[in-house]
This record gives C-alpha cells, sequence and structure tokens, in this order.
C-alpha cells in the first residue's frame, strides 16, 4: 500500500524560510495523526529546522559550483582558465 502513495514535494523553496515552510506543509499534510506540536521550542521543529539549513547551505553551493562552470559568471581564475582551454 506505501508504494501506491503518491505524495506531493515542492521543491520551489530555496532558502532557509521556503524550505521550512514546505516542511511543515508536507508535515502537516502527510502526517496530520503523527506530528503536530509547531511551535518554535518543540524538538520536532529544531528538526525540521536544522533539515531546512542543510537545504540552504547545498543550494548555496549548488550556485555557487553552477555559477562557477559558466565562462561570464565565473570568479576563480583556476575555473575561467580551464572553461577557457576547453573552448581551445
Amino acid at each position: 500500500m506505501a508504494d501506491k502513495i503518491k505524495k506531493n514535494v515542492n521543491l520551489i523553496g530555496r532558502d532557509f524560510g521556503e524550505i521550512r515552510d514546505n516542511l511543515v506543509d508536507f508535515t502537516k499534510t502527510y502526517f496530520p495523526q503523527t506530528y503536530n506540536d509547531f511551535n518554535e521550542s518543540s524538538p520536532g521543529m529544531m528538526v525540521l529546522e536544522l533539515a531546512s539549513y542543510v537545504g540552504d547551505v547545498l543550494s548555496y553551493y549548488t550556485d555557487v559550483q553552477l555559477r562557477e562552470s559558466i565562462f561570464e559568471q565565473a570568479q576563480d581564475k583556476k575555473n575561467i582558465f580551464a572553461i577557457a582551454q576547453a573552448f581551445g
């Protein structure tokens, strides 16, 4: 039965606040009987905020890596030379 349940996961949020709000909405939607204490000082919210922080940091480093792979946006000399060498 668990294989048949389809969950709608929103992956648009890219900063801490949006990721946190998306996780709270996800928890409210799919686990209403299991967890319903969304007080700022609850241990469950600590876990959601830690996950939001990890998502925010991963999003930042993904953006940096993408920026460094585009010739016009790259800032590191090593990456600029590597991209220029790849272009010939």
